[in-house]
C-alpha cells in the first residue's frame, strides 16, 4: 500500500513541473532579452552622449576672435565635423559590437550632412556666423537610431521584433 502512495505523488511533481517549467522559462528568457535590451540601449545612450560632446567641443585654436567664414570654414570657425562626430559615436560603439542603423547630426555642418528631422536646413557654420558675435551658442543634437533583435520567439511575437531603439541627445555650444 506505501508503494501506490509513493507513485501517485511522483506523478503529482511530475504535473506541477510539466505546468512550471513553460512559465519559469519564459521568465528566464524574458529577463535574458530584457538585460541585453538595457544593455544595448545604454551602449547607444553613451555613444549619442559622447557624439554631441565631441559636437560642442572647440576645434579652432587660432585668436579668441575667428573671422569665420563659409567659404573656408574648418579652417575660420570653431564647430566640429560631421565626420568627426559620426567616427566619435562609431567608436563608443566599437567595444560593445553595435552597428548603429543611423547617426543624424542636426544642424548638420558638411553639405551631404542630412536635415532629416533637422528644425532648419542651415548648418552649423550657418548657425555660428548668425548669432551674435560675443555669443555664438546654439544646440547640436545627435540622433542614434539601432535595431534590436530578440532572442526568445515568444517575446519577438508579444513585443515584435526588432524593437527601435532611438536616442537623442542635445547640447549646447560653447565656443
Amino acid at each position: 500500500m506505501k508503494t501506490n502512495r509513493w507513485r501517485g505523488r511522483a506523478g503529482q511533481s511530475l504535473v506541477e513541473m510539466a505546468m512550471v517549467l513553460p512559465v519559469l522559462a519564459f521568465l528566464t528568457f524574458g529577463l535574458l532579452d530584457f538585460g541585453r535590451a538595457y544593455y544595448f540601449q545604454v551602449s547607444v545612450t553613451n555613444a549619442a552622449r559622447e557624439g554631441a560632446r565631441v559636437a560642442i567641443l572647440n576645434i579652432y585654436t587660432g585668436p579668441q576672435t575667428p573671422s569665420c567664414s563659409i567659404s573656408n570654414s574648418y579652417a575660420t570657425c570653431p564647430v566640429q565635423t560631421d565626420a568627426n562626430i559620426i567616427t566619435s559615436t562609431s567608436h563608443e560603439l566599437v567595444y560593445s559590437g553595435i552597428p548603429p542603423k543611423s547617426i543624424t547630426i542636426c544642424p548638420p555642418h558638411d553639405s551631404a550632412g542630412s536635415t532629416a528631422g533637422c528644425p532648419d536646413s542651415s548648418n552649423r557654420v550657418d548657425k555660428w556666423l548668425s548669432g551674435d558675435p560675443n555669443n555664438q551658442n546654439y544646440y547640436v543634437t545627435v540622433n542614434v537610431k539601432y535595431d534590436f533583435q530578440l532572442y526568445t520567439p515568444l517575446m519577438q511575437q508579444l513585443v515584435g521584433n526588432p524593437i527601435h531603439m532611438n536616442v537623442t541627445v542635445q547640447m549646447r555650444t560653447n565656443y
